[in-house]
């Protein structure tokens, strides 16, 4: 059986790592014990974030390093330290602009809300916050900068089901476009749509060690996967 999960595992990270990014996971309902890390690998990937007043859509590829510690018994600190680049699709006449790789963290943290051990069910709230900081990028005799500025708070409910924990859930917040060119004309474009439908999935390998992909979709349509160990 676990022969063939890692058959599917594989070709899906290599999918995940290798295309466009932009997505602020949730994270599932999995927390740290009080006083205990949880560390790993993220990946994240945007098929499509539009932004608001007609300015394209943006995308771009990331990488993290995260760690969560349980701060309480069902309340934990979750954070992230990485890079990324991001890549906007000008839609106003104008050729798109790709930014290159340089910083990107994140910061947030989640409540269990509710949780049923009898059934396996748990309920968690969340607030992430996601900044992208690429270098900047020289086009037509002119500096264009960026920063990426992703937040949300977020709600799922899971299921135990043996090894495998789906959950469903929603979002609601903003990725925000900050852009300006020759350190001037500063402008903060939000994207068209505020609130998305979250589907994901906790796989555990071990006792310790588990596989997260997850979904997002209304907003936008974006994918993350990760992996992580409890310490």
């Amino acid at each position: 059986m676990k022969k063939h999960i890692y058959l599917f595992i594989f070709p899906v990270l290599f999918f995940c790592f290798s295309a466009p990014s932009y997505a602020a996971p949730a994270y599932g309902t999995h927390m740290p014990e009080k006083r205990h890390w949880t560390c790993g690998l993220e990946g994240n990937v945007i098929i499509d974030r539009n932004l608001d007043n007609d300015e394209g859509g943006t995308n771009g590829n990331r990488f993290f390093l995260t760690c969560s510690y349980g701060i309480f018994s069902g309340f934990s600190f979750d954070g992230k330290i990485g890079v990324g680049d991001v890549e906007w699709d000008r839609t106003r006449g104008n050729s798109d602009l790709s930014y290159s790789t340089n910083f990107a963290g994140a910061y947030g943290f989640r409540l269990r809300v509710y949780e049923n051990e009898e059934r396996g069910i748990k309920g968690v709230a969340g607030f992430q916050h996601i900044s992208v900081h690429p270098d900047p990028k020289n086009q037509e005799a002119i500096k264009h900068e960026a920063i990426i500025d992703e937040w949300q708070g977020s709600l799922v409910i899971s299921k135990d089901i043996g090894d495998f924990v789906p959950y469903l859930g929603a979002r609601y917040g903003t990725l925000d476009f900050i852009k300006w060119e020759n350190e001037a004309n500063r402008k903060r474009i939000q994207s068209d749509k505020y609130c998305g439908v979250i589907a994901g999935l906790d796989y555990w390998l071990n006792k310790r060690t588990k596989i997260n992909l997850e979904g997002i979709f209304l907003d936008g349509e974006e994918v993350a996967i990760g992996i992580s160990y409890d310490f």
